[in-house]
């Protein structure tokens, strides 16, 4: 049997780089067809030849995220936009607890920084106190490219935003490639059209991998334990020790340390409202 690296899926065929030139095309079969397949899944495949095969095993993960559903990823970079479309902070504090609940704690790249240089800043002072690297670049200027490029050798690096942000943009400029997909923001609605349909892994060199991911414009949280939201804070986690209730929520409860830090400046506001917020859908789901 061969190991390789699930690179795209697409209609039931997972092409796989098995560390050669060309893909091998399998398909999944016995105790694995109902398996969740990831782009990035590390398996066990026989070759049938004429770049064909069928996948033997599903190799254990080392992470998941899911969205974009991504598996074995080193790092990830979350793409926003300091203007069109314009930045929400409560959809990069949700995107940001996707990534925490995978088991990898991004990086935050704002694009577009030429069009409200005040904006990027702003952000980027805001969650760089929050414990998160931050970059400000530019697909059309060329500003902070090198930068990105520098954190790619010899890892997987996902890139993940909402629709609209310049995330197959920034790859072009980065990759020096022309043929990935780029659309425009709607007027209609500010966001981007998904020009970007599936997760894929685009191989730089012989450990160097992009994964370029399909865009979105919401994440649900409905599926958590209320217990299990706070660790999605690694910034607010550290003050969560000597509430008086073991079982504190940090919501309404009386001397509770987390929001005794909100109230001292230790934790910023708007990531405390973010985290109510998720627990207040959790409860309404419930309902």
């Amino acid at each position: 049997m061969t190991k390789g690296r699930v690179i795209k899926n697409y209609n039931g065929y997972y092409y796989v780089d098995v560390g050669r030139e060309g893909l091998i095309e399998c398909r999944r079969r016995g105790k694995l067809l109902k398996a969740k397949i990831l782009v990035g899944d590390e398996l066990e495949i026989t070759e049938l030849g004429q770049d064909k095969g069928v996948i033997e095993a599903l190799l254990p993960r080392r992470n998941q995220i899911r969205r974009p559903a991504v598996a074995n990823i080193d790092q990830l970079l979350v793409i926003m936009a300091a203007k069109s479309p314009d930045p929400n902070q409560f959809l990069v504090d949700k995107m940001l607890m996707t990534c925490e609940y995978g088991g990898i704690h991004p990086t935050l790249c704002f694009n577009k920084c030429d069009l409200d240089r005040e904006t990027a800043e702003s952000y980027k002072a805001f969650y760089e106190r929050c414990g998160y690297d931050v970059y400000l670049v530019s697909a059309k200027t060329g500003e902070g490219l090198d930068t990105l490029r520098n954190l790619l050798p010899h890892r997987m690096t996902a890139f993940s935003g909402p629709s609209g942000v310049g995330k197959s943009s920034l790859l072009s400029q980065i990759l020096g490639r022309e043929d990935l997909s780029v659309g425009a923001v709607s007027e209609k609605i500010k966001r981007g059209r998904h020009t970007t349909r599936h997760s894929e892994i685009m191989r730089l060199d012989s450990d160097t991998y992009v994964v370029d991911t399909p865009g979105f414009s919401s994440l649900d949280f409905e599926h958590l334990d209320p217990k299990e939201v706070l660790r999605l804070f690694p910034d607010m986690l550290p003050y969560s020790g000597g509430c008086k209730f073991s079982s504190c929520l940090h919501l309404s409860e009386p001397e509770c340390t987390v929001k005794q830090a909100v109230a001292d400046g230790h934790i910023q506001k708007e990531r405390y409202d973010t985290y109510c917020k998720i627990l207040t859908s959790i409860a309404e789901r419930k309902r």
